[in-house]
């Protein structure tokens, strides 16, 4: 959801032609992109481990059993 929001809020501002931040490098590129950045970073993270995690486990789940003698 949190990436989702992101690139909704990310698209919308370069279809209106970025005219709602501010044009100064250091706040365009320091605040609008590098701080809202944080929140797609993080959640995409989050996203490939837990990926990650789920492809260990489910390799775990597939390996076939030995059964004991």
């Amino acid at each position: 959801g949190q990436l989702y929001g992101d690139v909704l809020y990310f698209a919308t501002e370069a279809q209106a032609g970025w005219s709602h931040s501010d044009p100064r490098p250091l706040y365009f590129w320091g605040y609008f992109v590098g701080l809202n950045g944080v929140w797609v970073l993080v959640p995409g993270l989050l996203l490939l481990d837990a990926c990650h995690q789920l492809a260990t486990a489910q390799r775990g789940h597939d390996r076939p059993r030995h059964k004991a003698h």
